[in-house]
């Protein structure tokens, strides 16, 4: 019983750790973010389930960023060949709609 009240601490604390870090690449990434002008190829904004989220697909560059929104109202805003302003971090290759 010890033995697995260990593992179940391990797992917990390895998960903290994970978030924390990811967290923290995003919000750098964020930082060094500039501003650049991307162009909408592709919404899919229907949620069929509760867990479904809301996709845009951003192209930039020669490369296409899908971007994914909790909700519908987030996503209406766009529309397909749209012209949007964004934000690109170069030194860790994301891209964000909102800064």
């Amino acid at each position: 019983m010890k033995i697995l009240s260990f593992f179940i601490i391990l797992l917990v604390a390895i998960g903290i750790i994970l978030f924390l870090k990811i967290n923290n690449i995003d919000n750098k990434a964020r930082k060094d973010a500039i501003q650049v002008e991307a162009t909408i190829e592709k919404v899919n904004c229907k949620q069929r389930l509760k867990s479904d989220k809301s996709l845009v697909a951003v192209a930039f560059k020669g490369q296409v960023y899908y971007i994914f929104f909790k909700n519908e109202k987030d996503c209406n805003k766009y529309k397909e060949n749209q012209k949007v302003t964004a934000y690109f971090s170069k030194t860790y290759n994301k891209l964000y709609l909102d800064h």
